[in-house]
Parts: structure tokens; sequence; C-alpha cells
């Protein structure tokens, strides 16, 4: 394996995609408040027409962005909650091109402290592991759920490699340039590190055959959270389950009861 190979494997692992808006995707920003929140970092409010009172986050995934999250405004909406979202760094409006792990998780907890206190906070995919980070550092809600998110950073790298056809050395050599990158070992995201700050109760979804994260990463989330319940939705795959009408009424009968 060549090193420019492994420099093409990691530049994929650091750099998403950056994806043309939907015409939809435009409307729902239109109908939002733009904020910045924190330098580089750009956020979006919908206010809701009769309000409970609440504030809610939704943190999307990789190369995703807050406009993802269409088919859950409306109903949240619907039920009085103030809706916030924001695009992670490199992602959507936000500055960059290159992000990680950890700096979306930084990013968040400075989003959060800005934005002021929130109630619960809805996170998919990457956005989950951010949201661990995040609440192992100062953020608190009263509840979340989480949508098929991955629990070790460690363990995307090696399924990454694993795809790439990476040998064991060059695995190796491959988290060592993702660390120097990050400025700090994988095993700061890890949920030793971060368990302390998994204090409130959650809702865990997670498809049996998603094929980008696997079923077993929410498993060793529940584990590992006293107040988790972990459900099994199947049918909705990976991305499609920020669109299932299902997951979506789960969503927010756990909102409005815990």
């Amino acid at each position: 394996m060549h090193q420019d190979r492994l420099e093409q494997v990691f530049h994929q692992f650091v750099t998403p995609r950056a994806l043309p808006y939907e015409e939809a995707e435009r409307a729902l920003l239109a109908r939002a408040e733009r904020l910045t929140p924190v330098p580089g970092i750009v956020a979006w409010r919908w206010r809701p027409a009769q309000p409970n009172g609440r504030r809610l986050l939704l943190v999307h995934g990789w190369e995703s962005r807050a406009a993802h999250w269409g088919a859950f405004i409306a109903p949240l909406l619907d039920a009085g909650y103030e809706v916030l979202a924001h695009d992670g760094p490199a992602h959507g409006d936000s500055a960059g091109s290159q992000t990680h792990i950890l700096a979306w998780g930084q990013a968040l907890a400075a989003v959060a402290a800005a934005l002021g206190p929130l109630d619960a906070l809805l996170g998919h995919s990457l956005g989950s592991a951010a949201a661990l980070y995040a609440f192992a550092h100062g953020v608190q809600v009263r509840t979340s759920v989480h949508l098929c998110g991955p629990s070790s950073v460690r363990r995307v790298l090696e399924r990454v490699a694993q795809a790439a056809a990476l040998g064991p050395e060059q695995t190796a050599r491959f988290a060592q340039r993702f660390e120097r990158h990050m400025g700090a070992p994988m095993a700061v995201m890890d949920l030793a590190q971060l368990q302390h700050g998994l204090r409130h109760p959650a809702l865990l979804l997670h498809d049996p055959l998603d094929r980008e994260v696997p079923f077993a990463e929410s498993a060793m989330l529940a584990a590992a959270w006293p107040g988790a319940r972990l459900e099994k939705v199947e049918g909705v795959g990976h991305r499609r389950i920020l669109r299932d009408p299902a997951v979506i009424a789960a969503s927010l009968a756990w909102l409005s009861c815990c």
C-alpha cells in the first residue's frame, strides 16, 4: 500500500462531500431564523405557533446538514417545540472543508452553550456521537433521542480501513495519521471517558440491517447508559430513518413523556 493511497483514504475520512441543496431544503431554511452562535458555525431556529416552552436541538450526521431534518421539523413545531439546528463544521453553510469527530463534539458543546438552555436533543449518526462528547463536557438536557449513532471512533476508522482493504500495518498508520490531525488520541471519544455525561433518559433507535453503522454500536451504547432504551426499527436503513413516520412518532412520544 503506497503512502499516496493511505493519504487518499485519510483525505476521504476527514473531507465531507458538499452536496447541493434541494428546493425543499431551501424552502425549509427560508422559514427559519439564521444564527451564528459561534464563529464559523451557522445555525437555524424555527419558532412554533403555540410554544410549549421547550427548546430542542437537532444534530445531523456526516455529509448531512440541518435541512436534512425536514421531516422532523414540522411535527416538532406542531408539538410546540422551538426547534434549533446547526450545520456542523465543514458542512452546510458552516465554514471549513475538513473536520473530525472531536471538532464536531467541541462545536456542538460551544453551540449549545451559546444558544442557551436546551430541553432535549436529537442526534443522527455522527451527530449522536458528538452529543455524547457534549454531554460529558457540560451540555445538559432533560432527554435525548439517538438515531443509529456510532459509539466508538476507533471502530468507525477500522471499518473504513477494512472497506479500503488496508492491512494491519496500514491501518495502524492510518490511525496515527488521524490522531495527529485530531490533536488527541481517539480514546477521548471512547464511552469509558464519556459515560459520566450520560445521566438523562435517552431513546436509541437503530435498524439492525444498517449498512453504515452496525446495530451493535447502539447496543454497546445502551449497555453503558443506565437511562437508555434501545429499540429496533426495521427497514429504514441509515438515512431513510430521518424520514420514517414511525421513527418520528416514536421520537415525539419519547420527548413528551421522558
